[in-house]
């Protein structure tokens, strides 16, 4: 993340990431002029992102205030037969910024980074797959190389290790090059009522992101002066990378509380940190749904969790689920559960949270309704009409903002999912989402 995302742009980020994860998972291709090496055995899938990129000429764009890119002249970054970029040691100081230094002693080179005191040493040798990094081993899947009087270093494997961020961009052909995370900063919340009292900092400078929170909260504090103050000491094109950690239901985080930790740094117009954001959610998340793609699975289950809803793909009954998903504002559910003596229990959930955040604060509305045999075979019938039972699962109309209707249906043990952004008119799931929202008085959205 390498921007402050704005939180209602979810969906898209979700889009983008679905595209990127495409250009990832793309096939190693060779290339003239590459130099000659040979993968060990070891699954280096970490790194697949960058296949599929050699002959391609590079370009390489430091992401900082404002933004540049820095074609090199002379010796010239290229891709190995592993599509990694081989960098040139003769271009270091153009590239690497901050408190950065880096030695050659023959083949080997060592790069030590100091952030506020806390060094992170990195070594690689030409024609050794070993990177060293404060004394522990990595293997890498290329070889740093010797060649026209410097030496090449894996950038993805040597930025990763010193805590740069090395993207490929497929769309503009070059790789972005992120200044380093130099503190890692974390927010939650300890009281489950959400009141400001429960709020704690944490962070780690340098080193690794983690989720691990026995090692976030050896620094943790109250105080947001102790984080203001710390990011202050930082250099001025350091990276701050800001993590809220939360439970799905109260422990609640405001925004402002971000909000506050990004304003640090801003010197005028002129931002001397550059920031990124993310949600981390605590919570074990049980698979409400499973039938649709990963991250519909992850986001739809953790809204219905937050309502307190059950998967339906193993219920034994008779049960239809209207759950809307809006960019901004309150998520909701429409169960039907059809009884055997032909009526049907009605149960409608609020959610307290707008859905686009990336989760709920448990209910903030519920109600019960109940509806007659006639009612019921009223519904049923529209079912039949709209032919729900052989709707597709999920067509290709995707965009931002608006909102996701999913619509599920268990019968005779039998199950189905219709997955739908902004449902047009001509959809026959826009007549069973219209019969649900006027079920439980709400107005359809424009």
């Amino acid at each position: 993340m390498t921007t402050v995302y704005g939180l209602r742009k979810l969906i898209c980020a979700m889009l983008l990431l679905c595209a990127l994860c495409c250009v990832f998972s793309s096939c190693f291709n060779s290339g003239e002029g590459d130099t000659q090496t040979t993968s060990p055995a070891e699954d280096f899938s970490e790194y697949d992102y960058a296949a599929g990129r050699v002959g391609l000429e590079v370009s390489i764009e430091k992401r900082v205030s404002p933004s540049y890119h820095c074609n090199f002249a002379g010796q010239q970054p290229y891709f190995d037969r592993q599509g990694m970029t081989m960098f040139p040691m003769v271009h270091f100081e153009e590239l690497f910024e901050g408190n950065v230094s880096y030695e050659i002693n023959d083949n080997t080179v060592t790069i030590t980074k100091n952030v506020l005191g806390v060094l992170t040493v990195v070594s690689v040798t030409a024609d050794s797959y070993i990177l060293l990094r404060d004394g522990k081993e990595i293997k890498m899947n290329t070889v740093p190389v010797q060649q026209d009087g410097t030496i090449y270093i894996p950038l993805e494997f040597v930025g990763d290790a010193l805590s740069y961020n090395i993207l490929w961009n497929d769309y503009r052909k070059m790789i972005e090059f992120f200044q380093y995370n130099s503190v890692y900063v974390y927010v939650w919340n300890e009281n489950k009522n959400s009141s400001l009292d429960g709020i704690r900092y944490s962070y780690i400078i340098s080193g690794d992101y983690t989720l691990d929170m026995s090692a976030i909260k050896e620094n943790t504090t109250s105080d947001f002066n102790e984080v203001r103050e710390l990011l202050e000491k930082l250099p001025s094109k350091a990276w701050v990378y800001t993590t809220t950690l939360y439970k799905i239901k109260g422990y609640t985080v405001p925004y402002r509380i971000i909000s506050e930790i990004m304003e640090v740094g801003r010197d005028g117009r002129v931002r001397r940190l550059s920031h990124s954001y993310t949600r981390r959610c605590l919570d074990e998340i049980p698979s409400i749904i499973k039938n649709l793609d990963d991250s519909f699975n992850k986001w739809y289950s953790q809204e219905l969790f937050a309502l307190d809803e059950d998967s339906l793909n193993v219920s034994k009954g008779h049960v239809y689920r209207l759950s809307y998903f809006p960019s901004f504002t309150d998520p909701f559910v429409v169960r039907i559960e059809i009884k055997k003596d032909g009526t049907a229990d009605v149960f409608y959930k609020v959610g307290d949270g707008i859905a686009a955040y990336g989760y709920s604060n448990g209910i903030k509305k519920l109600e019960k309704l109940k509806l007659g045999k006639k009612e019921t075979q009223q519904f049923l019938e529209l079912l039949d009409k709209t032919d729900y039972w052989r709707l597709p699962d999920e067509i290709d109309r995707l965009g931002c903002d608006g909102h996701f209707i999913v619509i599920e249906g268990v019968k005779d043990k039998i199950y189905h999912i219709v997955n739908r952004w902004v449902p047009e008119k001509t959809d026959p799931v826009s007549i069973i989402v219209e019969y649900f929202f006027n079920l439980v008085g709400q107005e359809l959205p424009e």
